[in-house]
């Protein structure tokens, strides 16, 4: 159902809304689908494209596509539960996930056309990649568009409402992280102390 989707994006997010086509299981094969060709893009680069190449961090290439994923489907439904949207946490969670589809179906031929150009056709390879993230954007606009029932202005709008709204929950959850490392820092200085003593 997912290449229904991304090819007629408003039929195919409405009936994953109201006919109840999509799944949350399909959402979570689709979302580790796209975390799978990122890991195989970061290993499986040519050597011209990633000439340093020293490994791959595992889990910050994970949290780089899960983490973005999981922020914008909270500030999304938090946002829109303001605004008078009519998509829930799991429309929101299923839309976000399906509109990932684009990004598997070109990174991974990219990927692997990087081991057979060469730098001079560096563009082509570049330009693939940048028009799956184009192509998943359009249909993450056009399937917030559909779930929560807006017109184009309130749609924009509550598009940055919800980048502000990422970037709002990033910066509590980072003073959360600080505030309980400094927590736990001046409990084991106290401890050191009373230890010593």
């Amino acid at each position: 159902y997912g290449f229904h989707i991304i090819f007629h994006p408003f039929d195919g997010f409405w009936d994953l809304k109201h006919e109840k086509r999509g799944s949350v299981k399909g959402a979570t094969i689709l979302l580790v689908i796209t975390v799978l060709a990122f890991l195989y893009q970061a290993m499986g680069q040519g050597y011209l494209y990633n000439p340093y190449y020293k490994g791959v961090n595992i889990i910050l290439t994970i949290s780089s596509v899960v983490l973005p994923v999981a922020l914008w489907v909270i500030a999304n439904w938090c946002l829109t539960t303001l605004f008078e949207g009519e998509g829930s946490l799991k429309d929101v969670y299923i839309t976000t996930c399906y509109s990932l589809l684009p990004l598997p179906l070109l990174i991974i031929p990219a990927t692997i056309a990087t081991n057979f150009t060469i730098l001079d056709e560096m563009s082509i390879v570049n330009l693939l990649s940048t028009f799956a993230f184009f192509w998943t954007g359009m249909l993450l606009f056009f399937g917030t568009m559909v779930i929560h029932d807006y017109g184009i202005f309130k749609n924009v709008l509550t598009i940055l409402g919800t980048i502000v709204g990422m970037a709002f929950i990033m910066f509590i959850g980072i003073l959360f992280t600080s505030l309980v490392q400094k927590i736990f820092s001046f409990g084991y200085s106290i401890y050191v102390e009373l230890s010593l003593r």
